[in-house]
């Protein structure tokens, strides 16, 4: 107990510091843990190493219409909703407190930067420490370690007080190791191989899947970095094999897996932004941020196993009202179009939207209100719905 009231004690984040960046997560709140160590940053004696340790506790409060279905409750995962009865929940959570440390050197090829984030949103095992980042990075031409992955665009990632956020986007942190080149035309060309985490297993109608991947994901990214665009091509390859028992036998098949991904973050008038991103693929269900399905593939009239194809994406504008206030609203989407023998309980579509308001308080305090709302649709039509309200309030450890 006294351990776990110590780690709440410590619990910050990323430090995404300053206004507009008050809830970010992605590579504008690793930037503003940056410009802390500049302005903040201890040294160790006798060496050039700088660091700083920084964060943030948060305590959220939300009501949601009708409670979501399995364990997590403390985020609104759109896939959870009920389609049978259910009654509206409350819940309070300080799940979502982060802690950062950031660690800098020079070195003759290159500055050497660490960067180690922990949360305690560990999803189904509840309220326990989690390690969401922990790499190493030299220069701009190599990474290592646990971090955003290449497929992802971090530089555009809509602000919700929701943890989870969009179900359509692409969100996922693995070990992966990256490396880079800048190109001329302020473009730059990034390659990673990453950990697959393919295996998963799922049931129903008289049919057992699983899925393993044997080999590791590559990935690659094209970047434009503009005064008032950034913009993100990316590509992703995976081969997975699937296994099914059905009453008439067994089969198996390795499917080679894609994903492709578009997105931009397009700066609006002096400082609102306007972000899109869009996504297709087939077998790389695990790299959206929700899912329709618990293995992510379809037995077909043919007899065979097929993965599932998905579209997603999302559009959201983030607008300053003023120096203290500023809101996000947008909406987001995936779908499969696969037709096929899934299970009963796996998902066609799903939508998300999200509105809120936020306000800077103090120079460490911020507070916020948002509105959700989901809709899911089974592989048979059905559709339920629901509503969340949270408020959160954010106070920052530098």
């Amino acid at each position: 107990m006294r351990r776990s009231l110590l780690f709440l004690a410590l619990c910050a984040a990323g430090a995404a510091h300053g206004q507009s960046e008050s809830f970010q997560k992605g590579a504008p709140a690793d930037a503003s843990l940056e410009e802390l160590v500049k302005a903040k940053a201890r040294s160790i004696p006798g060496t050039e190493i700088r660091y700083v340790i920084a964060g943030y506790l948060q305590l959220d409060t939300a009501w949601t219409r009708r409670q979501l279905e399995g364990d997590e409750k403390d985020t609104f995962l759109v896939s959870a909703i009920p389609f049978g009865d259910a009654e509206s929940g409350t819940r309070a959570s300080i799940r979502a407190s982060q802690i950062n440390a950031l660690a800098q050197m020079p070195t003759a090829v290159g500055e050497l930067t660490a960067l180690m984030q922990a949360d305690l949103f560990t999803y189904e095992a509840g309220a326990r420490p989690n390690l969401t980042q922990l790499v190493a990075r030299l220069g701009d031409w190599l990474g290592v370690g646990k971090t955003y992955s290449t497929f992802m665009n971090d530089e555009a990632w809509p602000t919700t007080l929701d943890y989870n956020g969009p179900s359509g986007a692409v969100f996922v942190r693995q070990l992966i190791v990256r490396g880079g080149v800048s190109l001329p035309a302020r473009l730059r060309l990034e390659a990673s191989v990453e950990d697959p985490q393919a295996d998963a297993a799922a049931e129903g109608h008289g049919l057992t899947a699983s899925a393993k991947a044997e080999r590791p994901d590559f990935v690659a990214r094209l970047r434009y970095g503009g005064e008032r665009v950034h913009a993100q091509l990316a590509g992703l390859s995976r081969e997975v094999v699937y296994s099914a028992q059905l009453p008439s036998g067994s089969v198996q098949r390795r499917v080679s897996g894609y994903g492709l991904s578009a997105s931009a973050a397009i700066q609006v008038a002096d400082e609102d932004r306007l972000l899109l991103q869009w996504n297709k693929g087939q077998g790389v269900s695990r790299y959206f941020n929700d899912g329709l399905s618990g293995l992510g593939t379809v037995y077909d009239a043919g007899g065979r196993l097929e993965p599932l194809r998905l579209i997603g994406g999302y559009l959201y504008y983030e607008r300053k009202w003023a120096p203290r206030w500023q809101s996000v609203t947008g909406v987001s989407t995936l779908r499969s179009d696969s037709e096929g023998l899934r299970p009963a309980s796996d998902l066609r579509r799903i939508d998300y939207v999200s509105g809120n308001l936020i306000h800077r308080l103090s120079t460490n305090l911020f507070v916020g209100g948002e509105v959700l709302w989901g809709r899911a649709e089974r592989i048979d039509s059905t559709r339920a719905n629901d509503t969340r309200i949270q408020l959160t309030a954010r106070y920052y450890l530098y």
